[in-house]
């Protein structure tokens, strides 16, 4: 019979390997109060306390594998965990904690276009911080969590979002510091923690603002590294594909007919008021009006330029999880219009020959966008197109 006590005491020992380092013997041992918790869950699913205490060993599960090197493993159990965390109804720091934990893993795993919209999400769970209040309740917490959402944004979305998210939030824990000089400015060695998050903050915005050409902004971001943090220096960085480039590049080809839509969906990175979400962007109102003037682009962009292709789909694609998430009305009521747009763009990067993870991550994206237009009763209107996504779910979708 599952015991709960005893897969508390099996989840123990092998926290205590993985803290001596030995992470191959704690995963071991994980495994053994990993299928101890499941049998609990098993006979009461419904169970509060056991489902906490197996969220915990999968946020340990999932590090350890980072650990070892298997980021589809710790990928798969931090996603499980913010699955549990979500139905207990934790706080938003525990559960924006949870998805940025998501996010980062997603990176590690090359599942990009999860990494994104989880940051994201994450970040829109501080909706009563002031942000602009270094006093208020949170304001660290969510200088810390922007931190966190600008690494991921480097790796998973636009640079100009990347950068505008390091911007804020190492002014942010600048501020902190100001407010509280006894914390964590006050180490200079041994870094940790948010002196981490803001050391890596002033390199990103360092690095990305040298590489798009706004060298004041790269010297004001060096400078304060350098006062802050002695001897580290900037990365080099390529010049990034922003969404603006692409969308400006894709109109000079023809394929893109809104100049007028590009300043509204791409604000400056450099001004004071650059959004640091992906949320922020721009009202969620206009992201179905994207989607449908990028969706041509995207058809006829795919097989030639496949760069340009999957920079405007993936942003517009993070646009509508958005907008979505938000609730934002028009695309809830006329999903049945937009839905199918959004389907066929997403299937059009099926045709650009990319490989790897990002293949399984866009096969999830496809499988719940067809289940949704299943459940409006949508799907048989456009079946050329969800059988076509069907059997690409099918080879390349998620096997666990």
């Amino acid at each position: 019979m599952p015991n709960r006590r005893h897969a508390r005491r099996t989840h123990r020992d092998a926290a205590k390997l993985a803290a001596a380092g030995n992470h191959q013997g704690a995963l071991a041992v994980y495994a053994h109060a990993e299928a101890e918790f499941r049998g609990c869950l098993a006979v009461h699913p419904e169970d509060r306390g056991t489902r906490s205490d197996f969220a915990d060993l999968l946020t340990d599960l999932a590090a350890s594998h980072t650990a070892v090197g298997e980021v589809a493993e710790a990928y798969a159990a931090q996603r499980e965990r913010v699955a549990i965390t979500a139905g207990l109804q934790a706080g938003p720091v525990e559960r924006a904690a949870a998805r940025l934990d998501l996010a980062e893993a997603a990176v590690a795993a090359g599942r990009l276009l999860t990494a994104a919209t989880e940051a994201d999400a994450a970040l829109g769970l501080f909706d009563d911080v002031d942000a602009a209040e270094p006093g208020s309740p949170g304001f660290a917490t969510l200088g810390d969590a922007i931190a966190r959402a600008a690494r991921v944004y480097a790796r998973a979305a636009d640079p100009d979002l990347a950068v505008g998210a390091a911007d804020q939030a190492a002014r942010m824990l600048i501020a902190a510091r100001h407010a509280d000089p006894g914390g964590f400015g006050a180490k200079e060695i041994g870094l940790d923690g948010t002196a981490d998050l803001l050391r890596d903050s002033l390199r990103l915005a360092a690095a990305l603002h040298a590489a798009a050409g706004r060298a004041s902004h790269a010297k004001g971001a060096a400078d304060l590294l350098a006062r802050h943090f002695p001897g580290t220096a900037p990365p080099t960085a390529p010049i990034p594909l922003t969404f603006r480039a692409a969308l400006e590049t894709a109109m000079r080809m023809g394929a893109f007919l809104d100049p007028r839509l590009i300043d509204r969906l791409c604000p400056d990175p450099a001004g004071r008021d650059a959004p640091a979400t992906i949320s922020a962007r721009c009202d969620p109102g206009l992201a179905a009006v994207a989607l449908h003037s990028a969706e041509p682009a995207i058809d006829a962009l795919a097989p030639t330029h496949p760069n340009l292709a999957w920079r405007i789909a993936t942003e517009v694609h993070y646009l509508l999880t958005a907008a979505d998430r938000l609730g934002e009305r028009n695309l809830h009521l006329n999903f049945r219009d937009h839905g199918p747009a959004w389907l066929a763009m997403l299937m059009a990067l099926t045709a650009t020959g990319k490989q790897g993870p990002i293949l399984t991550d866009l096969a999830t994206a496809l499988a719940e966008l067809c289940e949704r237009l299943r459940t409006r009763h949508a799907a048989a209107e456009h079946e050329p197109l969800v059988v076509a996504a069907t059997r690409f779910i099918a080879v390349h979708g998620d096997r666990r």
